[in-house]
């Protein structure tokens, strides 16, 4: 997957000059354009104003008109032990300045009709997630399996609706094969075919 860094920079301290000046562009192009949207609270962490920026393949930001339930923002929490007894654990969540704003930036694989992709991450698993006719799904591959729940109150472990199946694709999945394969299966979800039991 490309960075969008620039192709050669001299440090750390030039990197983060580059983070910065993107974060600080995207809130300009965010504030222009879009309508934030109130996010939380958690636990004792006040609510948010979110920006959710979808970034498509030709690195230009565009419009998201419906965001997926994994793309939430949520404030960074740590876990602190409060005994030997894990009842008794809590998290505390590390929170932004009152009145701050959070850019969300979503990377985005191609415009496909009912289908909202994010590019695909990682390997072994490979994974992407998005919405399918508005219904969450979480794409995974690994070790030669593919599978695609889609929809639920848990998408992961309780979805709507599941399918699974071998691919005879010897190396890595290329981002075009996990497109194909989530088009594949939000084709077989549309013409009704049944779930399959939720491998666990």
């Amino acid at each position: 997957m490309a960075s969008d860094l620039p192709t050669t920079y001299v440090d750390y301290a030039d990197a983060f000059k580059f983070y910065n000046q993107r974060t600080a562009d995207d809130l300009a192009w965010a504030s222009a354009y879009l309508t934030p949207v109130n996010e939380g609270p958690w636990g004792g962490a006040p609510d948010a104003q979110v920006y959710y920026i979808g970034i498509n393949a030709a690195g230009e930001r565009i419009k998201l008109s419906q965001i997926s339930d994994f793309w939430r923002y949520k404030p960074s929490s740590v876990q602190l032990a409060g005994s030997d007894d894990p009842s008794h654990d809590q998290s505390y969540y590390i929170a932004r300045k009152p009145g701050a704003v959070a850019v969300v930036r979503i990377e985005l694989g191609p415009s496909i009709p009912g289908i909202l992709i994010e590019r695909p991450k990682g390997s072994q698993p490979v994974q992407s997630t998005g919405l399918i006719d508005g219904k969450d799904f979480y794409f995974r591959e690994s070790d030669g399996f593919w599978s695609l729940p889609v929809g639920g109150t848990d998408v992961v472990d309780q979805p709507d609706w599941y399918y699974e199946e071998e691919h005879d694709t010897p190396d890595e999945l290329s981002e075009e094969a996990v497109y194909s394969l989530i088009a594949k299966g939000a084709a077989l979800l549309r013409s009704g075919t049944p779930t399959m039991a939720v491998e666990q």
